[in-house]
């Protein structure tokens, strides 16, 4: 089902919401199967630490939500029924994709997960990345630690409004925590390094502040309804399908291709996977005109709203 979408009216007004039956409050899944996105790399105090995330432009500072500024924010509308959400998938995948994200923000508090990524740097395409992650909203905390493909930094923490030093201007900013990898590791406990600076922006995609599967949502989410205000919006529905990466979990399946122009890092054909039961974007996959791929990444195992211990986002949980 191919689903293109006009450009609209330069004044619409939006019709009253459809009430449906609200359906269950989100769970924690009970089968191992979470963006956007993201990471850090470092050496020592004394070599520079870059990072990556969800979404890249190369090497200038991003903005968080860079096609319109804002992110959605839940409107208090009622959330669609399974057979409902299944019709949006066809025929309206903006609203569809608002959907996920007011269930996200009335139902998810943080979350566990293993992340495989895997992206280009200039010319060339990375090897795989496996990251156990742990997330929360708030305080905004993430916590990783590479499982396998680990470059400069095998574990990376942040968390919004601790770990504090001054940023070149004398303000107060949040810092982000990192164990070196390999030799260096064994030398050096932890390293600090501004997560938005000049170094952890050399390699591209989002800093840490800016990592979350629900940002990474937010992103798909403005860029379409950017292109779709320019009468540019196609997206095809490819139905229901289990996506190996995510444990065969069965997902709703998304794309859009032959952008009009291409977007970030040069992207012109997205395929993105939305789980049926959580509604939580699990997989994304980024090519560019020639159809190389950009980035991968995949979400499995997730665990939603778990007991984080007392220390789980402590300098010490990096090593543990």
């Amino acid at each position: 089902m191919q689903v293109s979408i006009e450009k609209p009216p330069e004044r619409q007004h939006r019709a009253p919401a459809r009430r449906v039956p609200r359906r269950p409050a989100l769970h924690v899944m009970r089968s191992p199967l979470v963006l956007v996105p993201f990471c850090v790399l470092l050496l020592s105090p004394v070599i520079p630490v870059s990072a990556w995330l969800y979404f890249s432009d190369g090497g200038k500072e991003p903005e968080a939500f860079p096609f319109d500024g804002k992110p959605f924010v839940d409107d208090g509308a009622e959330l669609p029924d399974a057979k409902a959400m299944a019709k949006l998938a066809e025929k309206d995948p903006v609203a569809f994709l608002e959907n996920c994200l007011r269930r996200y923000q009335r139902d998810v508090k943080g979350y566990t997960c293993i992340m495989q990524k895997q992206e280009r740097t200039g010319e060339m395409l990375q090897p795989t990345e496996v990251i156990a992650v742990s997330f929360r909203e708030k305080p905004f905390s993430a916590r990783l630690r590479w499982q396998d493909g680990a470059r400069l930094a095998d574990a990376a923490l942040y968390i919004d409004g601790e770990n504090q030093e001054k940023d070149k201007n004398g303000n107060d900013k949040s810092m982000m925590i990192c164990h070196p990898a390999g030799i260096a590791g064994k030398l050096v406990k932890f390293v600090s390094r501004d997560p938005e600076g000049e170094e952890a922006r050399q390699s591209g995609r989002y800093s840490l502040p800016q990592f979350g599967i629900e940002k990474g949502t937010q992103r798909t989410l403005a860029a379409w309804k950017a292109a779709r205000a320019k009468g540019e919006l196609r997206v095809e529905y490819l139905g229901e399908v289990k996506v190996k990466e995510a444990d065969d979990r069965p997902c709703y399946k998304f794309r859009r291709p032959k952008y009009a122009k291409p977007e970030e890092d040069g992207v012109t054909d997205l395929i993105i996977y939305i789980d049926k039961e959580t509604w939580l974007q699990v997989g994304s996959v980024l090519k560019g005109d020639k159809g190389q791929y950009i980035a991968q990444y995949f979400f499995r195992d997730i665990k939603v709203n778990p007991d984080f211990k007392a220390d789980a986002f402590s300098k010490e949980a990096l090593t543990k």
